[in-house]
């Protein structure tokens, strides 16, 4: 139906392999979800891993602060918000620790939009905002909210129930019989 007040349309994906056909759906999935999201809440934020480096450096130097136990959970956090640019390093061979070391001391200089370059093989950081390396605030928001969420049920867990096997006949052994077992 081709009209000017149509809200409706459609994509024709053609390839020579359904892989292939599979990844051109994924990525127009994942463009109308981003333009989506635009329309929502237009607000970016820069992407390569700045966001959430920022975050760990934050809350470690918050947790410094804390006593006891509270700091060491709260230190764990930070690192675990590195697990982003260590999976980003670790995928394009790079040794993650030296890009998270550089990235620290570009924060640490106040540089925030500072994120890891993916294109360079060296371990080289970019800012991202300059570079125009950007992810939706909503995708960024919701993915440490649900995050941090699965890590705060798993603490509260307090007990483990253990199901034992239910009782039944035993299964046979495979092993041989000897002439004296007859």
């Amino acid at each position: 139906v081709e009209a000017k007040e149509s809200r409706i349309s459609t994509i024709v994906v053609r390839g020579s392999t359904d892989n292939y056909m599979d990844d051109i759906e994924r990525a127009i999935d994942d463009g109308v979800n981003t333009f989506k999201g635009l329309s929502k809440d237009g607000r970016l934020v820069p992407g390569a891993g700045a966001v959430e480096i920022e975050l760990a450096r934050q809350v470690s130097s918050y947790g410094e602060t804390l006593p006891g136990l509270d700091q060491y959970a709260v230190t764990k956090f930070a690192t675990a918000l590195e697990s982003f640019v260590k999976t980003l390093s670790d995928n394009t061979g790079v040794k993650s620790n030296e890009v998270i070391s550089k990235l620290y001391a570009a924060h640490q200089e106040g540089k925030v939009n500072y994120g890891f370059d993916i294109q360079d093989d060296r371990g080289a950081i970019i800012d991202a905002k300059e570079a125009e390396i950007l992810d939706l605030y909503l995708t960024v928001m919701w993915g440490l909210k649900f995050a941090t969420n699965a890590a705060c049920t798993i603490l509260k867990v307090d007990q483990i129930i253990m199901a034992k096997r239910a009782g039944g006949p035993k299964a046979p052994s495979n092993r041989p019989k000897n002439d004296e077992e007859d």
